[in-house]
């Protein structure tokens, strides 16, 4: 095989299905102001064997260089002596300068994951372990067998109150109403809010994404932003309550209707995202996600 550096146009030629969509050249090139270059690389022989997009920053090349994971695409499933020629060739491109790769969580191709997995451990180092959490739509048919007796009993609660969600639509006005509800969320909390208003905007402008809130006697009190990132997969980029109105449950009913919405759109996963920071966990979150019915799965960071 021979790496090739490619324009952007070039790539999207030869990759034109990338396996999800923060390898995409459209996504990429939005968020391009986040590294200092960005680099389309094709390894081949005599067929496309792999692509791969790489943000150029101060530590390295990172793929991502602005999304939760990244990694290689490629047109079909390859075998790992390919995989394996294609990392060395990688390392050799990089001449010297570290390689930050974080894949998928395994849940999105537990095959091809796994043995992209053993190769980058192998040819590099692995830096850290995240737990990323998802729902498997297809166990809502009898969700309430899958969530745990405390999630029942809150989620009983939460049903006889007067809770309302709604699917948004994505003019500016409906995304300004999601995001403010998950902005006061994340103030309340001092969590980091890491797109801002017109991230999202722009974002929702390149790829299918879904605005929800939820009402009560007709205030917004928790909402949820919601990215389609791969065939039968939509990702929570964020969601949240009120904290003065988290005493009727409001996060337990949320996260019920959103499963039961996107199990009616016959989607499989839906991604909930990762409860560890630098794989440290945050135990409240995982302890939360695991009592609404989510499996967790491995989303591995290593370094060539």
């Amino acid at each position: 095989m021979l790496i090739t550096e490619v324009t952007p146009a070039e790539y999207s030629q030869l990759l034109p299905t990338p396996p999800h969509v923060f390898n995409s050249v459209e996504f990429s090139e939005l968020n391009r102001d986040k590294a200092t270059e960005l680099h389309y690389l094709i390894l081949a022989d005599t067929k496309t064997r792999f692509g791969i997009i790489l943000g150029e920053k101060a530590d390295g090349l990172h793929s991502p260089f602005s999304a939760p994971f990244g990694g290689f695409s490629s047109p079909r499933q390859q075998r790992l002596t390919y995989m394996e020629e294609a990392a060395e060739l990688l390392k050799a491109y990089a001449d010297g300068r570290p390689v930050h790769i974080t894949l998928p969580p395994l849940a999105y191709d537990c095959s091809q994951l796994s043995k992209w997995a053993n190769v980058l451990q192998r040819r590099g180092t692995m830096q850290r372990i995240d737990l990323n959490y998802h729902f498997d739509l297809q166990q809502f048919a009898h969700y309430e067998t899958v969530i745990e007796r405390n999630a029942r009993k809150n989620l009983h609660q939460a049903m006889n109150e007067d809770l309302t969600l709604t699917r948004l639509g994505n003019t500016d006005s409906d995304i300004e109403r999601a995001y403010g509800v998950i902005k006061a969320n994340r103030e309340e909390h001092g969590y980091p809010l890491r797109m801002t208003l017109q991230a999202v905007k722009d974002t929702a402008a390149i790829l299918k994404a879904d605005f929800f809130v939820m009402t009560h006697r007709g205030r917004d009190i928790a909402a949820a932003q919601v990215f389609h990132v791969a065939t039968s997969v939509a990702q929570v980029i964020y969601w949240g309550d009120l904290k003065e109105y988290s005493h009727l449950r409001t996060m337990n009913r949320l996260a019920h209707d959103i499963f039961a919405h996107y199990h009616g759109q016959g989607l499989k996963i839906l991604d909930i995202g990762p409860s560890t920071v630098d794989g440290t966990p945050n135990h409240g979150l995982c302890e939360f996600k695991e009592s609404i019915g989510c499996a967790v799965s491995p989303k591995f960071s290593f370094i060539l």
